[in-house]
C-alpha cells in the first residue's frame, strides 16, 4: 500500500458560496456538530502528525480557507514546520490573498464564470487557475479555447477538469463536447490512474471518468477541524496515529450517494471506450455508511 506525502486541513466549512456542483455538499451532515472554524492547538497537533507521517506538502482548505480568521497565522505556522504550502479558494477575498502571498507556495483559484483575476506577475506565490467545465462557464469547446488563449501567460498553470458525476446538477450541466475531445485529444491516463487530454499544452483532467485504481495506488491524508484524520474522498475516520487499513473504502463513494452514479460510471466508461466490465465490483452498496 502506497500512502502520499500529502495532507490537505480543512480549516472551515463555511463558504461564501453555494455551488451546486460542490462535492462536498453530500458530507455536510457529518460536519454538524464541529466547530465553525478549526483552531490553532488541533492545527498544531495536525502538523505533528504530519512530521511524523514524512508528510512533504500541507494544502489549506475548506469551505473557503481564507473565511478563516487566522489563517495567516496558520499559514505561517505551516512553513516554519518546513512544509511545501498549498491554497485552494475561490478568490472572493483578494486582500486576504495578497497578506498570503509569499508566504503560501502555491495559490490555486477556483474559476466559476467571469470574476476579476489576478496576475501572476503580481504576485510572489505560484498562481494556478483551476477551470471547471461546465455548460456556464464554457459551454463550447471555442469559448474554452478563446479562454486558455487570453490567460495562459497571466498564470503560473492552468488546472482544466470536467465535473465529477457527485449529483444531478452535475450530471447536467457536462459540457457537450466529451466525444469532440475524445476524438481530437486522445484520452491518456498518468501515473496515478487519472485519465486526461493533452489540449493546448495543458491537461483536461476528466473527473467524469473515476480512477477505480485510486485506492491501491495511493492514499492522500485529509484533517478535519476536530483533530480527525481520514483518507480523501472516503469515509472512513481515524483518530492522531491510529489509522486502521483495513477501513479503507474508494474513492467513489461519496459520488455513489446519487442515485444515478452506477449507471453513470458505466456510460461514461462507454463512451470513451474503457473497460468497463468490472466496474460494479468497485462501487460500495446502496446503504448509507455511517461516520465512525
Amino acid at each position: 500500500m502506497k500512502y502520499s506525502d500529502k495532507l490537505l486541513i480543512i480549516l472551515t466549512k463555511e463558504c461564501n458560496r453555494n455551488c451546486a456542483f460542490c462535492i462536498d455538499r453530500p458530507n455536510q451532515n457529518y460536519y454538524e456538530a464541529e466547530k465553525k472554524f478549526i483552531d490553532l492547538d488541533t492545527v498544531d497537533n495536525i502538523l505533528d502528525f504530519a512530521l511524523k507521517h514524512n508528510i512533504k506538502t500541507i494544502a489549506l482548505n475548506g469551505g473557503e480557507p481564507t473565511l478563516h480568521p487566522d489563517i495567516v497565522t496558520i499559514a505561517r505556522k505551516v512553513k516554519e514546520r518546513g512544509f511545501f504550502l498549498k491554497l485552494f479558494t475561490n478568490y472572493d477575498f483578494p486582500d486576504v490573498i495578497k497578506s498570503l502571498d509569499g508566504i503560501v507556495d502555491l495559490i490555486r483559484i477556483s474559476y466559476y464564470g467571469p470574476m476579476n483575476l489576478p496576475n501572476q506577475k503580481d504576485f510572489k506565490s505560484k498562481i494556478t487557475l483551476k477551470l471547471t467545465l461546465t455548460k456556464n462557464t464554457f459551454p463550447t469547446i471555442d469559448s474554452l479555447i478563446k479562454f486558455v488563449e487570453e490567460n495562459r501567460d497571466n498564470f503560473y498553470d492552468l488546472k482544466i477538469h470536467t465535473l465529477m458525476m457527485n449529483n444531478d446538477y452535475s450530471i447536467n450541466s457536462q459540457v457537450d463536447y466529451l466525444d469532440y475531445l475524445n476524438e481530437h485529444y486522445p484520452l491518456k491516463r498518468n501515473a496515478k490512474g487519472d485519465y486526461y487530454h493533452d489540449f493546448m499544452g495543458f491537461q483536461i483532467e476528466r473527473e467524469d471518468l473515476p480512477n477505480l485504481d485510486y485506492d491501491t495506488e495511493q492514499r492522500i491524508y485529509k484533517a478535519h477541524m476536530n483533530g480527525v484524520i481520514s483518507h480523501y474522498f472516503e469515509e472512513d475516520h481515524f483518530e492522531i496515529g491510529d489509522l486502521d487499513q483495513n477501513l479503507m473504502l474508494t474513492k467513489v463513494l461519496r459520488a455513489h450517494r446519487n442515485h444515478k452514479y452506477r449507471e453513470n460510471v458505466l456510460e461514461a466508461y462507454r463512451n470513451s471506450c474503457l473497460d468497463y466490465n468490472n466496474v460494479d465490483q468497485y462501487l460500495p452498496g446502496y446503504s448509507k455508511v455511517k461516520r465512525k
